[in-house]
Protein backbone atom coordinates (compact mmCIF):
# COMPACT_ATOMS: atom_id res chain seq x y z
CA UNK A 1 0.00 0.00 0.00
CA UNK A 2 0.75 3.18 -0.71
CA UNK A 3 0.86 7.21 -0.06
CA UNK A 4 1.41 10.24 -1.42
CA UNK A 5 3.85 12.52 0.67
CA UNK A 6 1.04 15.35 0.34
CA UNK A 7 -1.69 12.57 1.77
CA UNK A 8 0.39 11.55 4.51
CA UNK A 9 0.98 15.05 5.91
CA UNK A 10 -2.40 15.89 6.03
CA UNK A 11 -2.57 12.52 7.86
CA UNK A 12 0.11 13.50 10.67
CA UNK A 13 -0.88 17.68 10.47
CA UNK A 14 -5.01 17.25 10.69
CA UNK A 15 -4.58 14.33 13.17
CA UNK A 16 -6.87 11.91 10.40
CA UNK A 17 -5.65 9.03 12.83
CA UNK A 18 -7.48 6.04 14.16
CA UNK A 19 -5.89 6.18 17.79
CA UNK A 20 -7.41 3.65 19.97
CA UNK A 21 -6.37 2.32 23.37
CA UNK A 22 -7.01 -1.10 25.24
CA UNK A 23 -5.93 -2.95 28.31
CA UNK A 24 -4.22 -6.19 27.25
CA UNK A 25 -3.18 -7.36 30.82
CA UNK A 26 -5.24 -10.19 31.40
CA UNK A 27 -4.58 -11.81 34.71
CA UNK A 28 -0.94 -12.99 34.42
CA UNK A 29 -1.30 -13.11 30.58
CA UNK A 30 -1.05 -10.35 27.79
CA UNK A 31 -3.32 -11.21 25.25
CA UNK A 32 -2.94 -9.55 22.22
CA UNK A 33 -6.05 -10.52 20.23
CA UNK A 34 -7.79 -7.55 20.58
CA UNK A 35 -4.61 -5.73 19.36
CA UNK A 36 -4.53 -7.78 16.37
CA UNK A 37 -8.44 -7.35 15.83
CA UNK A 38 -8.23 -3.82 15.55
CA UNK A 39 -5.44 -4.13 13.59
CA UNK A 40 -7.24 -6.17 10.80
CA UNK A 41 -10.00 -3.10 11.08
CA UNK A 42 -7.64 -0.44 10.58
CA UNK A 43 -4.46 -1.52 9.19
CA UNK A 44 -5.53 -0.65 5.84
CA UNK A 45 -7.46 2.55 6.35
CA UNK A 46 -6.70 6.24 4.30
CA UNK A 47 -5.49 7.13 7.63
CA UNK A 48 -2.67 6.23 9.73
CA UNK A 49 -3.61 4.12 12.64
CA UNK A 50 -2.34 3.65 16.29
CA UNK A 51 -3.59 1.17 18.35
CA UNK A 52 -1.73 0.66 21.82
CA UNK A 53 -2.21 -1.95 24.58
CA UNK A 54 -1.52 -1.00 28.37
CA UNK A 55 -0.06 -3.54 30.46
CA UNK A 56 -0.51 -2.26 34.35
CA UNK A 57 -2.23 1.05 33.30
CA UNK A 58 0.34 2.02 30.70
CA UNK A 59 3.44 4.01 30.25
CA UNK A 60 2.01 6.97 31.55
CA UNK A 61 1.83 5.53 34.96
CA UNK A 62 4.89 3.32 34.92
CA UNK A 63 3.45 -0.05 33.38
CA UNK A 64 4.39 -0.91 29.54
CA UNK A 65 2.68 0.20 26.49
CA UNK A 66 2.58 -1.89 23.34
CA UNK A 67 1.49 -0.41 20.20
CA UNK A 68 1.21 -0.93 16.26
CA UNK A 69 0.92 1.93 13.79
CA UNK A 70 0.98 2.54 10.37
CA UNK A 71 3.54 5.71 9.36
CA UNK A 72 6.14 6.07 6.27
CA UNK A 73 8.78 6.51 8.40
CA UNK A 74 9.53 4.69 11.80
CA UNK A 75 8.65 7.77 14.16
CA UNK A 76 5.93 7.33 16.22
CA UNK A 77 2.74 9.49 15.06
CA UNK A 78 2.80 11.72 17.75
CA UNK A 79 6.69 13.00 16.84
CA UNK A 80 4.72 15.62 14.57
CA UNK A 81 6.91 17.98 14.33
CA UNK A 82 9.94 15.43 13.05
CA UNK A 83 7.72 13.67 10.57
CA UNK A 84 6.89 17.25 9.14
CA UNK A 85 10.64 17.86 8.55
CA UNK A 86 10.96 14.21 6.84
CA UNK A 87 8.36 13.74 5.04
CA UNK A 88 8.20 15.17 1.13
CA UNK A 89 5.00 16.52 0.17
CA UNK A 90 6.05 15.97 -3.68
CA UNK A 91 6.87 11.97 -3.20
CA UNK A 92 4.36 10.45 -5.02
CA UNK A 93 5.17 6.55 -4.01
CA UNK A 94 5.87 6.24 -0.09
CA UNK A 95 5.11 2.69 1.27
CA UNK A 96 3.12 2.81 3.86
CA UNK A 97 4.70 0.25 7.15
CA UNK A 98 3.21 -1.22 9.86
CA UNK A 99 5.17 -0.40 13.22
CA UNK A 100 5.77 -2.25 16.61
CA UNK A 101 6.26 0.47 19.57
CA UNK A 102 7.19 -0.56 23.18
CA UNK A 103 7.12 2.14 25.88
CA UNK A 104 8.60 1.66 29.25
CA UNK A 105 11.07 2.84 31.36
CA UNK A 106 13.32 -0.29 31.47
CA UNK A 107 13.25 -0.93 27.50
CA UNK A 108 16.12 1.73 26.65
CA UNK A 109 17.41 4.98 27.42
CA UNK A 110 14.68 6.56 25.79
CA UNK A 111 11.88 4.94 27.29
CA UNK A 112 10.70 3.56 23.44
CA UNK A 113 11.56 0.99 21.03
CA UNK A 114 10.14 0.85 17.49
CA UNK A 115 11.15 -2.13 14.71
CA UNK A 116 9.55 -2.22 11.51
CA UNK A 117 6.99 -5.31 11.24
CA UNK A 118 5.98 -5.32 7.38
CA UNK A 119 4.86 -3.42 4.67
CA UNK A 120 0.89 -2.69 5.35
CA UNK A 121 1.08 -4.78 1.78
CA UNK A 122 2.44 -7.79 3.52
CA UNK A 123 0.29 -7.66 6.29
CA UNK A 124 -2.49 -7.89 4.23
CA UNK A 125 -1.00 -10.86 1.89
CA UNK A 126 -0.15 -12.71 4.67
CA UNK A 127 -0.91 -11.37 8.31
CA UNK A 128 -0.91 -14.57 10.45
CA UNK A 129 3.02 -14.27 10.29
CA UNK A 130 3.29 -10.73 10.38
CA UNK A 131 1.61 -11.31 13.70
CA UNK A 132 3.66 -14.04 14.35
CA UNK A 133 6.71 -11.48 14.23
CA UNK A 134 4.69 -8.83 16.15
CA UNK A 135 4.30 -11.37 19.40
CA UNK A 136 7.47 -12.41 19.37
CA UNK A 137 8.78 -8.89 19.01
CA UNK A 138 6.78 -8.24 22.13
CA UNK A 139 7.28 -11.36 24.03
CA UNK A 140 11.48 -10.73 23.82
CA UNK A 141 10.63 -7.10 24.89
CA UNK A 142 8.22 -7.73 27.91
CA UNK A 143 11.22 -10.48 29.02
CA UNK A 144 13.98 -7.82 28.75
CA UNK A 145 11.65 -5.69 30.98
CA UNK A 146 11.49 -8.34 33.26
CA UNK A 147 15.03 -8.70 33.54
CA UNK A 148 15.94 -5.07 34.10
CA UNK A 149 13.97 -4.86 36.34
CA UNK A 150 14.30 -7.92 38.18
CA UNK A 151 18.24 -6.48 38.22
CA UNK A 152 17.62 -3.28 39.48
CA UNK A 153 15.48 -4.73 42.61
CA UNK A 154 18.63 -7.19 42.70
CA UNK A 155 20.78 -3.77 43.04
CA UNK A 156 19.04 -2.09 45.65
CA UNK A 157 18.55 -4.90 47.92
CA UNK A 158 22.40 -5.58 47.26
CA UNK A 159 23.07 -1.41 48.80
CA UNK A 160 20.51 -1.88 51.54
Amino acid sequence: MQITGEKALANISEELIYDDTINILDGENVNLDALFLALDQHVSDETFMRIAGQINGGVAVGGTTLALETNVINLPLRYTNQLKKLIWPEKEDNEVNLYMIVENDDVSRSHLKIALASSVTTYLDDADSVKSKISQWYDEQLVHIVNAQQLAEQTEENDA
